[in-house]
């Protein structure tokens, strides 16, 4: 974690009055904080084993303060493509410190298909090639979203593509027929050409998805309603999750347990 993350949450959080008299520690996967409000664990490995201790384990769904998602979910709000009745997700990235498993890539992308179009998955057709990749189906109602998943080798290009199909057109978090990484800035020189990432002003030379967290973390401790429906948020995903599993193992639709 960048050596600004933690003194960036505290200054941030004073600044917002999100939280007061913080104190921040970072563990393998999680962030754990005291506060005025109470002590919380924020985790972001869907993977671990988590302590059942004085902690409040809350999921740290950092992607629901990513730009580029809150930009498409402004879109269907907007109507500027009638009903969300469909989305295609492509996400296939290198294992890094936010993302280690197939499963923390299932749950991010149930839960931002559930962000974006406000509905809520209720069965589940996934078909699993080893424990790297799947290809899913997912229902929520009236509307489905076609998810192909997975790791690639490390040092590998991300490819990442979100578009959302309504009943007057198409919707996408990326430029039209452009999957790989896109950045704010580039600076071309002699033979090469660097890349500059950050869009946060505030938090500008840290990592967009320690940002990214920081945001979110404020977000959930400005109100105490929220940490509970982040709870039951994740109980829910979690139950997705085992449908896959399911369904991949008996190649049928399958219900999610309610």
């Amino acid at each position: 974690m960048d050596s600004k993350f933690v003194p960036s949450l505290i200054e941030l959080a004073e600044k917002y009055a999100a939280a007061s008299q913080l104190s921040v520690q970072l563990e393998d996967g999680a962030v754990t904080l005291e506060c005025d409000k109470g002590k919380f664990r924020f985790f972001y490995d869907f993977n671990r084993q988590l302590p059942q201790d004085t902690f409040k384990n809350v999921p740290l769904f950092h992607w629901r303060q990513k730009r580029r998602y809150i930009e498409l979910k402004g879109l269907v709000q907007r109507d500027m493509v009638g009903k969300a009745l469909a989305m295609r997700i492509h996400h296939i990235v290198p294992p890094d410190a936010f993302t280690k498993s197939l499963r923390d890539v299932l749950l991010y992308e149930c839960d931002l298909f559930q962000y974006i179009c406000g509905g809520e998955i209720r069965r589940v057709f996934a078909d699993f090639s080893g424990d790297t990749y799947t290809n899913c189906i997912m229902s929520a109602g009236g509307q489905k979203a076609s998810m192909e998943l997975g790791l690639s080798a490390a040092g590998s290009e991300s490819v990442l593509l979100h578009e959302v199909v309504g009943r007057k057109g198409i919707a996408s978090d990326l430029p039209v027929d452009t999957q790989m990484q896109q950045y704010p800035i580039y600076l071309i020189k002699g033979n090469g050409t660097q890349t500059f990432n950050e869009i946060d002003f505030e938090l500008y030379g840290i990592d967009n998805t320690q940002a990214d967290m920081i945001r979110f973390i404020l977000w959930a401790l400005s109100d105490a309603e929220r940490i509970d429906s982040l709870c039951r948020d994740y109980s829910r995903l979690d139950k997705i999750w085992q449908a896959a599993v399911k369904s991949s193992a008996n190649l049928t639709y399958t219900f999610v347990e309610e």
